[in-house]
């Protein structure tokens, strides 16, 4: 159950700790914040990329063999 929770959890401390940097400091602070809070956007775009990328390779097989089977073009 750990495993399942370690990465959100990660997430949400590093979100929550960019967005207190972000609030109460300046100069370092900000580039922390900005830093750490790029790491979701980050990782969300990572995901949708790979989600992309295996439906891709899940359709393309059926694309070729419908179109194999004499289908309307």
């Amino acid at each position: 159950m750990i495993r399942l929770w370690l990465w959100p959890v990660i997430i949400a401390l590093l979100s929550a700790l960019g967005l207190i940097a972000g609030l109460v400091s300046d100069g370092a602070g900000d580039w922390l914040s900005w830093t750490v809070l790029a790491v979701p956007v980050v990782i969300g775009c990572h995901g949708l990329t790979r989600g992309r990328a295996a439906k891709q390779t899940l359709d393309a097989p059926s694309a070729r063999t419908a179109d194999r089977s004499g289908g309307m073009r």
